[in-house]
Formats: C-alpha cells, sequence, structure tokens
C-alpha cells in the first residue's frame, strides 16, 4: 500500500450534458472484489457521486510506467454508507470492457508511458496509510480496527 502513496487514479463519469466530467481517487479509495467487481469510496456531495447516481457510468484510468488500463464499469451505490465514514459513500461497479494503452508499432512505434498522475498527500503518510488501510477494509465489507 505505501509504494502506491501520491498515485492518482483517474475517473470520469458523465455529466448532464454527457460531457466526460473528470475526478481523481486514491489507492486508499478503490479495491478490487474480483476480476469482476471493484469498489469505491467517493464523496458523497461530489459531482462524480451525484453523475453516479444518476447514470451508473463509470471509467477508471488505471496510468503507470510502461501501461495504461481504462475499466469501463456500471455502478451502483450501496444503501448502506461507509459505516463511521459519513462523507463517503460506497459504491460497487461491475466492469463492462478493459481497454489497454499501449505503444502499438503501427502508429506509436517507440511510445512508452513513462509516469502516471502523482500527488502530495499533504499530510504525514502514517497517517494517510492508516486512514486508507481503514477505507479498505470498509469496502472490502471488514470493520476497520
Amino acid at each position: 500500500m505505501a509504494g502506491r502513496l501520491g498515485m492518482a487514479i483517474l475517473i470520469a463519469t458523465p455529466d448532464e450534458a454527457g460531457w466526460p466530467h473528470p475526478a481523481m481517487l486514491s489507492y486508499g479509495e478503490v479495491v478490487a472484489m474480483d476480476s469482476r467487481r471493484i469498489r469505491l469510496a467517493i464523496q458523497r456531495a461530489s459531482r462524480t457521486a451525484v453523475n453516479l447516481r444518476r447514470t451508473g457510468l463509470i471509467t477508471l484510468g488505471f496510468v503507470e510506467a510502461g501501461f495504461a488500463y481504462y475499466v469501463k464499469a456500471a455502478a451502483r451505490v450501496e444503501e448502506d454508507p461507509m459505516a463511521g465514514m459519513t462523507n463517503l459513500a460506497l459504491f460497487e461497479a461491475t466492469v463492462q470492457t478493459v481497454l489497454a494503452d499501449d505503444g502499438r508499432a503501427d502508429t506509436e512505434a517507440g511510445t512508452i508511458i513513462t509516469e502516471g498522475i502523482r500527488f502530495s498527500v499533504g499530510r504525514p503518510a502514517e497517517a494517510v496509510l492508516r486512514d486508507w488501510e481503514c477505507a479498505l477494509e470498509r469496502l472490502r465489507g471488514d470493520a476497520c480496527g
């Protein structure tokens, strides 16, 4: 988990006009339940949460050195909020399509992704990692402890 500190997942949801609405999540807000289900902790009152409740559509972009994967999914909000984390809503997304973006020999020969999206956590790493672990436990359906 510490190796992903400061790494972002780019997401997009359709806004009211149909345009992609971009946002970012940390790896402390996303957990793969299995190969088809992803759980997300999203700020309850955010535009992203509003879009997800309305359309149920999300694209997640996982971009790192050497690869980019775009996961298109159908999402629904879980009725039970993230226990003890009232500012977050729990969404479960079902993977519909996965696209890989790599340098193609026919058009992008030699093109290599050198780095993903990075951010500064703005507080001590230990505190962030503790909060992430608690959020991930709750996303998995476990008690935070």
